[in-house]
């Protein structure tokens, strides 16, 4: 049973989503503060009724205790203003939802977002296992940074939540994109130690070189494990994009496979998105199959 957490929620929301959601779901529910966790929730509803700045800081600072994992954030607001709702999206939240809207199209969408990320098939692990292994080889090495891996699902979702990514495409042998993303705080901790400098002497703009550096080197260093198979590729110049709720130049389509890791108390995520150029109509079929 999916644990859902209401956040800052009335009485009237709460007794709507556990009209809706209370028979396949356990609902909680709390007020925010500076000691927000997630916890173990499956879902994350808001109740952003009224202005837009507070909510907006709330979805942000929610996104970012979910340490990259993939727990939906739905807001419930009225109206349909488009400026208010891009806003609200980009902090974080997956949906905006209105709660006049019929009850059984509200129960489809939050019961759609219910459903969990697809895990990778073992031989797509083929592929993400050097990534994992040089990333946390690359900041052991050059940033003296413990990386432990911890989780990856799948994603076709092109907008990233955190502060500053680099991301570097991939052609050859076979082709796709694949970018590193934090938030300023861990990446400043890593820059600065990859420059063996104080984090007081790291500005933006070292920020954003190191972010397109560490990209080239992790893409680099995983490069030399796939030549002769159906997985090398060549490098593309690093770029770097930044700002909260950013997006990333994925091919569209492609499914991302989203690697999370842990410094510390701190996340950062790798995104890695690799399709063989010669895959077959067989093998993709195959694929598609068993991830049904």
């Amino acid at each position: 049973m999916k644990n859902i957490l209401l956040v800052d929620c009335n009485a009237e929301v709460t007794r709507t989503v556990a009209s809706l959601l209370s028979d396949t779901c356990k609902i909680s529910n709390r007020a925010f503060g500076d000691d927000f966790a997630p916890g173990s929730a499956g879902m994350i509803i808001l109740d952003a009724q009224g202005g837009i700045d507070t909510p907006a800081d709330k979805i942000s600072r929610i996104r970012k205790a979910c340490a990259f994992r993939a727990i939906p954030i739905i807001v419930i607001k009225d109206g349909d203003d488009l400026a208010t709702i891009e806003r609200l999206l980009s902090a974080g939240a997956t949906e905006v939802l209105s709660l006049d809207a019929p009850a059984a199209a509200c129960r489809q969408i939050l019961q759609g977002h219910l459903i969990p990320n697809r895990t990778p098939l073992e031989k797509e692990m083929a592929y993400l296992t050097p990534f994992i292994e040089n990333t946390v080889t690359v900041l052991k090495k050059m940033a003296f940074v413990d990386a432990t891996f911890r989780e990856v699902y799948f994603s076709d979702v092109l907008r990233t939540y955190g502060d500053i990514s680099g991301i570097i495409g991939l052609s050859g042998t076979s082709e796709g994109t694949v970018a590193v993303t934090f938030y300023w705080d861990l990446a400043r901790k890593v820059i600065a130690n990859m420059m063996k400098v104080t984090e007081d002497k790291i500005n933006a703009e070292y920020i954003h070189d190191g972010a397109g550096e560490l990209i080239n080197m992790i893409s680099g260093s995983t490069k030399k494990q796939f030549k002769g198979t159906p997985f090398h590729f060549d490098l593309s110049l690093p770029t770097v994009v930044v700002g909260s709720g950013h997006q990333l130049g994925h091919p569209e389509g492609s499914s991302i496979a989203v690697l999370i890791f842990d410094v510390g108390e701190q996340s950062f995520v790798l995104q890695v998105c690799l399709k063989p150029k010669k895959e077959t109509k067989e093998q993709a079929g195959s694929v598609e199959t068993e991830a049904q």
